[in-house]
């Protein structure tokens, strides 16, 4: 493992505070309240998405781990017989997750596990630069290696990163002073 992945991954858990802590700031209501053009719908919403998104990618792509595995196999056959209606079934379960995420603190916990997925992905991920197949919710195949994996994710977060403080500011709720609106420093 580049041992430079892990250091940096510790960097955007102290940045992923300083956002949760202004979020933790805003109004409850805000944090939940449907917003129109954002691309999750609420700010919440836009956390559980990123959060969904390592699990995709670091869990069940490179891991092997398959989110809500119990849920899954819960429902009958029929109910995901084909791709389509596999996905559908993800879709609805990742949905009725995101919605009882009812504050911050919640969301915190949701964070916890993405922090277990990426220590496993630190510790077992020996060939960071070889491709690798995975096949998208789209059924679309796509070559990775496991340092995109990684990387990828910590980028999707930081883009979201930027339009949920965007958001808060446009709502009328400013950043405080000692905030770092990009990586918090080493």
């Amino acid at each position: 493992m580049d041992p430079s992945l892990p250091l940096m991954y510790e960097w955007v858990k102290r940045t992923r505070e300083q956002l949760f802590e202004y979020m933790a700031s805003l109004p409850n209501d805000v944090y939940l309240q449907d917003q129109p053009g954002l691309p999750s719908s609420s700010l919440r919403d836009i956390h559980a998405h990123v959060a969904n998104m390592y699990q995709w990618w670091v869990g069940r792509f490179s891991l092997g781990i398959e989110p809500y595995q119990q849920q899954l196999a819960a429902l009958s056959p029929a109910e995901i017989e084909t791709r389509a209606s596999w996905i559908a079934a993800i879709i609805a379960l990742e949905h009725a997750e995101t919605l009882r995420l009812t504050d911050v603190s919640a969301t915190r916990k949701l964070f916890l596990d993405v922090d277990l997925l990426m220590a496993r992905a630190f510790e077992t991920f020996d060939q960071l630069d070889e491709p690798f197949e995975v096949i998208r919710a789209s059924g679309r195949p796509t070559m990775v290696t496991q340092r995109w994996v990684l990387v990828a994710q910590i980028t999707h977060e930081f883009h979201h990163k930027g339009q949920m403080l965007a958001y808060g500011r446009a709502l009328g709720y400013p950043l405080p002073e000692d905030i770092e609106t990009d990586m918090v420093l080493p």
